[in-house]
């Protein structure tokens, strides 16, 4: 764009652009992100903000200003079963300079702190692209509006809202871009080494995304640059900045990179092999559907972070840019992947590290199209009526497809259709420039005002109560810290320190799970075995998944052990929190615990302190157990590999008890081949038909049911399932329902050969769940035979091979036709289409839920539908406990939900006994404990009692080649045991033990650090003495 020479352009220019930026910067965010402090809510995600970010975030304060008697570099027993401090943190904010702030706020105001650091870290968002925007030639004011696109793109709004520390990337690419323009123009390569380090110390899984992008940037811009300099670029030259930059940037990032890599070599990203891209091909048809009012609008579900909410003007320039695709070939081509990309899983999970198709990769594509805005702003004097009608073409041809998608209605939310609004505000203004005669600085201002607004509106979309629901996600105002303080009803109080080191864990149902673990008792220093960390220890991950235990997951490897009584006895759990619900409603508790008590003998009670939106509405109570094992312990005998994968997963866990399960023998110490005892179960499968409709009469009974008229409600209360020979046909009339109508009794045929399929198939065990011809999920009992032989027993419910069937669009359509038929209720056309429109938009992802329900317990399990981005798995074999139970268990009741239909190869039921046995075997492992055992953070100290022979010493610290054992001050080869655990061979004797910690790969970290360190600033005064001889000369 031609700069206009005018006094009044000369004053403007004296405004600088920054403090232009910092303005609107603030108007934007007075009017957006004050919106959830007005309605008494904050920005932390009630789902990973609470249960993630917060906790660590508190740590790391705690860390900072040393009230948390920990460091940041060693071991932590606080996380999980214990693990890597430095590493663990890694991913979230020890390469985050942003989070070191919050040392400077006061422990009670990390909520503000928090908060606080997602504004600092947005605002540098903004600074670092107009840096790298200043490197172009654009003018002011579209510098100014690419900025402020880049800044409050949908991305940003997002992530602020439930991930804050990936607005941190958002940073670092413009600064590689930067870096990537001075080494292509001949300039010094440190820039760019800075920001290869920042980002490899930031978080490596964005820096794996930051190095595609950046790669395809340097190729655009190579090429680009070519094509337009007459002189060919040196390539020599710039691959040696290239690989400098790189060397540089990599060595002065090793103290955090080097031992992070290590960490995640080792990790459940790489020891669980999940499906390429969930096993996608390609997205459901509602993905698709959802991507034409994903473009400028803020409220639309965003599955598989589809994040894109750009101004109305993002668009517009997007198709400028492909209308003129020979001038910005460069560019139009990024974007034209860019939209082939997003239609393909498999293009997504390739982005996210080669595992599940997540869209994250997309806040790379925020900084093209801010280009291709200020390529557009600056072109708008010179726009043609060919471009025009471009223009209005594509809004147009826009407006339909989401017209379409949206089943022919525009039934949208009021904010959407303002966003459209100012898509066509920008399209007259444009349209209007030239008949209207407006000056250059005129539409700059109009259009730069248009897109301040545009940004607002977009922002109160995302964050006012009243335009969406998104802010229902957030937690109300003091509500985070209250729950870090009251997660435990003060419980974690009565928890004796006077004991040595022990374990903690919750009972399964103590908080409803929405996520698949929570970090808070980490900063309670309650040793809890729950943890929700994104790099967990791929050995302890290995063991628990031996075990079969139902709640492992990569983010969280033990979960809350499934109160499992062996499996919480090999982990050293002494004990565990409980709803104080159970004192009333007796609920299945682990055999071996029992109510921690007052001196007067009454159950110690700590009354509910209630968090608004996340109190479970109880109390607590303590449960102690008497069978937990030391954190190292003895063994006489070892169990090979061979034999320990011979046996099912509820035998491998009682074997444990026998030996140490190692991969090769070891010397002196005899291999035992244990025999766990564990019964198999067996049952009768009975489907609950009461209420399926196979016959008229259950047909009158349904409509009786639903009727308004309250007569006619208690005649099926007190007839439940059937009527009277001699009432029938009254009802029959008094409910207009025809028993010869044919629609009818096609119902009722088709439920008839449900009874009949289920009868046929379960008729050797529970092989199928199914649904009848309305779409309800049947029920199903499993009655116990013999139920006496399986008291003082552990019940499991063990299947494999499961399969699901899923809805169609069309099965949505008929359960609804099936139930209009049945209740009487007449279903309009409208109501038809609009089944099917929510068929399309909610389809059936394959998600599925089964619960069983006992006389004293609730279990249940999940198979998370394939949008799931994080523990997406797909579940063949689930090992569920059902509680131990003194009583003989009579029956069960299996419910599912989700799915059409569930098979199953096979579903038994499996009994585990405890007895004096039992007791015997467990007792004598614990008086094998060290004696004058000493735990610190890295540390683990005490003397062995004296055994005539080797022992192998096995433990329950998760297994890392950072611990070191010396016995009597000589080092011994540590090796895993217990598939993921520390153990080594004691020699015969009584001997002094000693493991001490340290970070994997920290050492040499802090020496590559120190070269880098050295390297680049040896070429900083390299480069500043050449400065100043070219100046001075």
């Amino acid at each position: 764009m031609d700069t206009v020479t005018t006094r009044s352009t000369r004053k403007t220019r004296k405004i600088p652009i920054f403090l232009l930026y910092t303005i609107c910067f603030g108007i934007i965010c007075l009017l957006t992100y004050s919106l959830p402090w007005l309605a008494g809510r904050t920005l932390i995600w009630n789902v990973d903000g609470i249960a993630q970010h917060f906790p660590i975030l508190a740590q790391f304060q705690r860390i900072l200003q040393g009230t948390a008697h920990q460091s940041l570099f060693g071991w932590s027993w606080n996380l999980g079963a214990g693990a890597d401090q430095l590493t663990t943190f890694a991913f979230y904010i020890v390469g985050d300079p942003f989070s070191y702030l919050i040392a400077l706020f006061p422990a009670s105001q990390l909520e503000l702190g928090y908060q606080v650091l997602i504004l600092v870290r947005l605002y540098f968002v903004g600074l670092s692209f107009l840096a790298w925007a200043n490197q172009r030639s654009f003018s002011r004011h579209s510098k100014l509006i690419g900025t402020l696109i880049y800044t409050f793109a949908g991305y940003n709004f997002y992530v602020s809202m439930h991930h804050p520390f990936f607005l941190l990337p958002m940073i670092i690419f413009p600064l590689l871009a930067m870096g990537i323009e001075k080494v292509l123009h001949g300039q010094n390569w440190l820039p760019l080494a800075i920001a290869v380090g920042l980002a490899l110390i930031s978080n490596f899984y964005f820096a794996y995304m930051l190095a595609l992008g950046t790669l395809v940037y340097l190729l655009t811009r190579y090429f680009h640059l070519r094509a337009i300099i007459l002189d060919h670029l040196p390539p020599l030259r710039i691959l040696y900045c290239l690989g400098q930059a790189i060397v540089t940037g990599l060595l002065m990032a090793g103290v955090v990179l080097f031992p992070t890599l290590l960490a995640v070599f080792q990790s459940t990203r790489i020891a669980y092999h999940a499906k390429f891209a969930n096993g996608l091909l390609l997205y459901p048809p509602k993905y698709y559907l959802s991507i034409p009012n994903q473009l400028i609008t803020s409220t639309t579900i965003k599955d598989y972070w589809l994040v894109l909410n750009f101004c109305g003007v993002v668009f517009l320039a997007a198709i400028f840019v492909l209308r003129h695709f020979k001038q910005y070939r460069a560019l139009a081509t990024i974007i034209v992947l860019t939209f082939v990309a997003i239609l393909l899983p498999q293009v997504s999970a390739a982005a996210n590290a080669l595992s599940t198709p997540s869209n994250r990769w997309l806040f790379l594509t925020v900084l093209p199209l801010s280009l291709a805005v200020m390529i557009f702003v600056d072109q708008l004097p010179h726009l043609t009526s060919s471009d025009l009608r471009w223009l209005i073409g594509a809004t147009s041809v826009l407006i339909v497809l989401v017209f379409v998608s949206k089943g022919f209605t525009l039934k949208i939310p009021q904010n959407d259709l303002i966003a459209y609004g100012f898509l066509i505000a920008f399209l007259l203004l444009i349209a209007c420039q030239k008949s209207l005669n407006l000056s250059a600085k005129g539409v700059a201002l109009v259009l730069t005002g248009l897109v301040l607004v545009n940004i607002i509106s977009n922002g109160q979309g995302w964050l006012s109560p009243n335009n969406s629901r998104n802010l229902d996600s957030e937690l109300g105002t003091g509500t985070a810290s209250k729950w870090a303080k009251n997660y435990y009803d003060g419980a974690e109080k009565g928890l004796p320190k006077n004991e040595g080191f022990y374990r903690t864990t919750t009972m399964t149902n103590f908080y409803p799970r929405r996520t698949a673990g929570n970090n808070i008792p980490m900063i309670l220093g309650t040793h809890d075995l729950g943890d929700y960390y994104s790099i967990q220890n791929g050995y302890l991950y290995k063991f628990s998944r031996s075990l079969g235990n139902a709640q492992a997951v990569v983010n969280s490897v033990v979960g809350e052990g499934d109160s499992r009584t062996t499996l919480l006895n090999l982990l050293g759990v002494r004990y565990m929190f409980a709803k104080t619900d159970i004192v009333k409603r007796p609920q299945a508790i682990p055999y071996g615990f029992h109510f921690v008590r007052n001196p007067n003998g009454s159950i110690t009670d700590f009354p509910e302190l209630p968090v608004p939106g996340l109190s479970n509405h109880s109390g607590t109570v303590l449960l102690k157990s008497d069978f937990a094992l030391p954190l190292v312990y003895m063994q006489k005998h070892v169990i090979s590999a061979t034999d320990y994968h011979e046996m099912d997963v509820l035998q491998r866990e009682q074997s444990l008890l026998q030996g140490a399960q190692v991969e090769k023998p070891v010397s002196g110490i005899s291999r035992t081949q244990p025999n766990p005892k564990t019964d198999s179960v067996s049952y009768t499968t009975r489907l609950f038909d009461q209420h399926l409709v196979d016959n008229p009469v259950k047909a009158v009974m349904a409509r009786l049911r639903k009727s308004p008229n309250a007569r006619y409600r208690d005649t099926a209360k007190k007839y439940q399932t059937t009527l009277p020979a001699n009432k029938v046909a009254i009802w029959e009339k008094a409910t207009g329902l025809n028993p010869n109508g044919k629609p009818l009794n096609k119902i009722i045929s088709q439920n008839r050969a449900v009874i009949s399929r289920n009868i046929k198939e379960n008729r050797s065990g529970l092989h199928l769940m199914d649904n009848d011809a309305q779409g309800r999920h049947l029920s199903y009992q499993l009655r116990i035979n013999h139920p006496q032989r399986y008291r003082n027993s552990e019940l499991y419910l063990v299947i494999d091979g499961i399969s699901e069937t899923r809805h169609s669009m069309m099965d949505r359509l008929n359960t609804l036709r099936a139930d209009s038929i049945v209740t009487g209720t007449p279903v309009s056309k409208l109501q038809k289409i609009d089944r099917l429109r929510t068929a399309a938009q909610v389809p059936d992802l394959g998600g599925f839920s089964v619960s069983v329900r006992l006389a004293n317990n609730l279990a249940k399990f999940r198979q998370l539908p394939m949008n799931n981005l994080s523990d997406y798995e797909d579940r063949q074999h689930v090992v569920l406990n059902l509680g131990y139970s003194k009583r003989p268990q009579q029956s069960m009741v299996v419910r599912f939900a989700g799915v059409k239909q569930l098979r199953f190869k096979r579903l038994k039921l499996v009994a585990v006994p405890f007895n004096k046995n039992y007791d015997r075997q467990v007792r004598k492992l614990q008086r094998t404990g060290l004696q004058s055992q000493r735990v610190t953070n890295d540390a683990v100290t005490g003397y062995t009692r004296f055994n005539s022979q080797p022992q192998v010493m096995a433990t329950s610290i998760p297994y890392s080649p950072g611990w070191q054992l010396k016995v009597d001050d000589h080092p011994i080869k540590t090796f895993k045991v217990n598939q993921g655990f520390i153990g080594a061979r004691i020699p015969a004797g009584r001997h002094y033990i000693q493991l001490k910690y340290a970070t994997p790969g920290f050492k040499l970290g802090i020496i590559l650090t120190m070269i880098g360190i050295v390297w680049f600033g040896a070429f900083s005064i390299g480069s500043g003495i050449q400065f100043l001889y070219r100046k001075w000369h």
